[in-house]
């Protein structure tokens, strides 16, 4: 699996400006807005797009959480990531 329900926390507990979840060299890692436009990272979710998908954002369940990273990782796989 690529995306952990702990990539998503990071992400949730994020405080850059545009925080994006991205896949760069095999990994997942947490950068600014600024930061994806820099890169040529492949953008993964952004933090607003993940708070509008999961039930209760401010305090997301363990399940939601996995859920949502398994959806996340099965889009990469299908996009040969």
């Amino acid at each position: 699996m690529t995306v952990t329900a702990d990539d998503l926390r990071t992400l949730l507990s994020s405080t850059e400006p545009g925080a994006t979840l991205v896949l760069e060299e095999g990994r997942t890692r947490v950068y600014s807005g600024d930061e994806v436009r820099e890169r040529s990272s492949w953008v993964v979710t952004t933090l607003d797009d993940l708070r509008r998908e999961l039930p209760d954002a401010g305090n997301p369940t363990a399940h939601d959480l996995d859920e949502r990273a398994a959806m996340l990782d099965d889009m990469i796989a299908g996009q040969g990531g």
